[in-house]
């Protein structure tokens, strides 16, 4: 994995994944080594050999979440996400060869890239934001 950061604002930066890179963790590496708090992931693209993601399965509280996991040829459609209080949350579609299926959720550790994969961010420089949950259950996000 290779990344390369503008040096004008906003900064941009543009990840370059390998053969058997992991996708999730190589984005988190990248935003802990540039110290991003908080970031718009604007793109990505790719193919993968695995993939591991997590939708939801209903519209009440508490969720429930359906892990799929698979291998194969797998193309890399698109992914789009946000890194708050330095935590990389990614939704990725993907389309599998094998079932001929596509797949749409939230990007899990453990994905591998099979050729090659891109990932995007513009950094908001200057905020600072964090996660939480309401008292009703709702997760939020706000600046600290």
């Amino acid at each position: 994995m290779q990344y390369f950061v503008t040096k004008t604002t906003p900064r941009t930066i543009l990840i370059m994944f390998d053969r058997d890179d992991l996708l999730l963790e190589g984005l988190q590496e990248v935003v802990k080594k540039e110290q991003i708090d908080t970031a718009a992931i604007t793109g990505g693209i790719g193919s993968l050999q695995r993939v591991h993601l997590h939708t939801i399965t209903n519209t009440s509280i508490p969720v429930i979440e359906k892990f799929w996991n698979f291998t194969g040829p797998i193309e890399l459609a698109s992914v789009q996400g946000s890194v708050i209080g330095g935590d990389a949350h990614a939704h990725i579609s993907v389309f599998d060869w094998d079932s001929k299926a596509i797949y749409i959720g939230h990007l899990e550790p453990g994905s591998v890239v099979a050729y090659r994969a891109e990932i995007s961010l513009t950094v908001l420089e200057g905020v600072k934001t964090e996660r939480y949950m309401d008292e009703k259950g709702n997760f939020r996000i706000r600046q600290r």
